[in-house]
């Protein structure tokens, strides 16, 4: 495979469960936290990372599908929510990640929407890659609320 593409950043201990991330040169730095009563809150916990990279991924992959087809439904927005549990070992876990996605504007004006729909989450690289073992259920509403996908 020669068209591997590696992504790398560090992450340094700042105090207790505190770190920092840093992505590389040009991009701000990241302060990462675990809620009380581990940390204090001071800045994303690793579930919420996790949440984000899948959130955003969805987003992209959707905007990317969009615009391929010259169509648009910005400004889109997702909200990702993580079913945290204890699995059979009696450790927490993420067991399962629910995201809806909306469009900004209305999809009866979108040419193409059902095809769309029907396949840009299969190129959102992160979500694919996590949904290997955590269930990821999405949902695509309208900008009015009316919900276009549903979780298979």
């Amino acid at each position: 495979m020669s068209d591997i593409k590696q992504e790398t950043l560090t992450l340094q201990q700042v105090q207790d469960y505190r770190c920092t991330v840093n992505f590389g040169e040009g991009i701000p730095a990241l302060t990462a936290d675990e809620p009380p009563p581990l940390g204090t809150s001071q800045g994303p916990s690793p579930v919420q990372l996790l949440l984000a990279a899948v959130a955003n991924c969805l987003t992209d992959s959707l905007l990317f599908a969009l615009r391929k087809f010259k169509q648009d439904a910005e400004p889109l927005s997702c909200k990702a929510t993580a079913n945290v549990g204890r699995n059979e070992d009696n450790r927490l876990r993420v067991l399962s990640i629910d995201a809806e996605l909306t469009l900004g504007k209305d999809g009866a004006g979108v040419e193409h929407l059902e095809r769309i729909l029907s396949q840009f989450e299969g190129f959102c690289t992160v979500t694919r890659s996590v949904a290997l073992g955590i269930p990821v259920h999405l949902t695509v509403k309208n900008v009015d609320g009316t919900v276009l996908k549903q979780p298979a």
